[in-house]
């Protein structure tokens, strides 16, 4: 169907190449026939209008679904696919999301600073965008309307803070309060302010929240989940190369969802993994790890373009999110009858069985890749055995 279909317009010369990136990601003959439909009809609205490719931005196609209603295509969304193989080419703008309200000097200000986090912190793009978020969400409590960066003082970022502590769980709270001070920091090095603020933030105070209650997941709870996985189908093997990803070599969900064909080294039996503030990691491949992921990888994992080694199961087929990976954990929990827990409770797991092993808190904290060995104990202190057996003997007596 796809084939016969007929685009005109300023989409025309992409015809082929959207056919080709919709195939790539396993759309069917007939999906791919619907998807090309409402192409065409796009190309044809675009030029009626006069518009042309630079135009096609997400304003413009919000606008085209407004007048074009089919049962198979009802929103932008059936339209994210080739979009982003218009994108991907430079055919068309990038997707730039701007909250509602923010004036000129807010665009350049915001942008400013994702930049500064990206080029100068060695943030990911999504941690910046969410940085971004927060720090705009916290300092517009200073003020209701166009952000004044002259105007801020120590008395209105306290303000801030204080506002966002009433109205933010302890979680959400520290993560802006980090944002926050990265904007202040970034404020101050790019001479918008005349000193630095950042020493206004309060510290936020650390109480029982911070001893992590202990893990609901035991090693034969951690096998259950494994085996809960239907391995006669494809979906069923990449879930259990997930899980054992994740129990065994404690990776955090957008580490696992962030693995790529060319970071699993068979020959030297390594795994190279993208982990915080962009540092590049190499751990060991156990056998076991290599084979749940050579199983998936001969069995399992759809033919597709993309480099990423875990992919959607469903058409379109592209990279996993650090939400699907989440996803996996928990429906492994459903099926195996246990309490649903996420991909840190599998880190949890890794680093008490491993102290109960004998290995000292430094070992676990290389594991675990934490630069920090209070971040380490934090684990070891959320478990009576851990904490046992880290204990040194006192003088004189035997243990």
């Amino acid at each position: 169907m796809s084939r016969r279909t007929v685009v005109g317009g300023p989409l025309e010369p992409f015809r082929d190449g959207i056919q080709a990136a919709l195939a790539a990601r396993g759309y069917s003959i007939e999906r791919r026939g619907q998807v090309m439909l409402m192409v065409a009809h796009l190309s044809r609205w675009l030029g009626e209008r006069g518009l042309g490719c630079d135009d096609l931005t997400c304003e413009i196609v919000d606008e085209f679904f407004g007048v074009f209603h089919r049962s198979w295509c009802r929103t932008s969304r059936s339209l994210a696919p080739v979009l982003a193989y218009l994108r991907g080419i430079g055919a068309v703008p990038a997707a730039r999301s701007v909250p509602v309200g923010r004036t000129p000097a807010e665009i350049e200000l915001w942008e400013s600073f994702r930049r500064w986090c990206v080029d100068r912190r060695g943030l990911k793009a999504s941690t910046a965008e969410e940085y971004v978020r927060r720090a705009e969400q916290c300092v517009r409590s200073c003020d209701s309307q166009e952000i004044t960066v002259g105007d801020l003082d120590g008395p209105a970022v306290l303000g801030a803070v204080r506002a966002a502590a009433r109205s933010l769980p302890g979680p959400s709270l520290r993560c802006t309060v980090t944002a926050l001070r990265s904007f202040l920091r970034f404020l101050h090095a790019t001479g918008r302010t005349a000193s630095p603020l950042v020493g206004a933030v309060p510290p936020i105070r650390e109480r029982a929240r911070m001893m992590p209650a202990l893990s609901v997941v035991s090693e034969a709870s951690a096998k259950q989940l494994i085996s809960s996985c239907d391995t006669m189908t494809a979906t069923g093997r990449r879930d259990v190369a997930i899980l054992v990803v994740l129990c065994r070599l404690a990776l955090r969900s957008h580490e696992v969802a962030g693995l790529t064909l060319d970071d699993v080294d068979w020959r030297r039996g390594e795994l190279r993994v993208a982990g915080k503030g962009g540092r590049i990691e190499v751990l060991p491949l156990p056998s076991d790890v290599g084979e749940a992921i050579a199983d998936y990888l001969t069995a399992g994992r759809p033919e597709v373009v993309s480099r990423a080694l875990f992919v959607k199961a469903v058409a379109p087929f592209g990279p996993m999110s650090p939400d699907g990976v989440n996803a996996v954990v928990r429906l492994a929990c459903d099926r195996a009858g246990l309490p649903r827990v996420g991909p840190h409770q599998l880190r949890h797991l890794v680093a008490t069985s491993t102290l109960r092993a004998g290995a000292s808190l430094t070992e676990v904290a290389q594991l675990l890749r934490h630069t920090d060995l209070t971040t380490a104990a934090i684990y070891a202190n959320a478990d009576p055995v851990a904490v046992a057996a880290l204990a040194r003997p006192w003088p004189g007596t035997a243990r």
